[in-house]
């Protein structure tokens, strides 16, 4: 099976655990406050249902469900960066220029955490270094730090001049043509 098929089908068994779940969770609801999740109906009031603990307990594992479909409890390793087409077509990135670590909060917003890990600036740099879109460079003390070259401006990447608590820095930041750049190849580039 080839890796876009693989990809495909384990974001639809994904979105089927989904989908299950929140339908689990209406029906765990329904059973703590003392209806017949079928019919909608009360059930007597001797009924079970009507158990202070088995009420706790659907409340409970109702919980866990949701928290698991936010990603809370994945009991998966998430190695892999899943951003679908759907997603990417409703990231905004504002006009000026930006680092990785903005860009990255930005489509982390977007995407599925359950299905996907997280960007991180850290791991984009990682990879556009890989890719030699940037480089790296060591400073006094054994420091590194991620700076431009020859390839950066004519990706969209390009160092700026930034202060923070009276201290002035340089700043690598993408312009509109870094950022499309970015958003366009950014599966492929973390499987760089």
């Amino acid at each position: 099976m080839a890796m876009k098929e693989k990809e495909v089908k384990t974001v639809t068994e994904l979105q089927q655990e989904k989908v299950s779940i929140e339908r689990t969770v209406g029906i765990l609801e329904d059973l703590a406050k003392g209806f017949n999740p079928t019919t909608k109906k009360e059930v007597k009031k001797d009924h079970i249902l009507h158990d202070p603990e088995i009420i706790r307990s659907f409340y409970f594992a109702k919980q866990v469900l949701e928290n698991v479909k936010k990603g809370s409890y994945n009991n998966r390793k998430l190695t892999e960066f899943i951003i679908t087409p759907e997603q990417k077509s409703m990231v905004r990135l504002p006009e000026r220029k930006i680092g990785v670590n903005e860009f990255s909060r930005i489509i982390n917003d977007h995407i599925d955490l359950h299905l996907s890990k997280r960007l991180t600036g850290i791991e984009l740099n990682r990879q556009l270094k890989k890719l030699q879109v940037l480089s790296e460079e060591t400073l006094e003390g054994g420091k590194k730090r991620t700076v431009t070259n020859e390839h950066s401006l004519e990706m969209g990447f390009e160092t700026e001049k930034r202060e923070k608590n009276g201290n002035e820095y340089d700043m690598v930041v993408m312009n509109n043509e870094g950022k499309a750049y970015l958003l366009e190849n950014l599966e492929e580039i973390m499987k760089a």
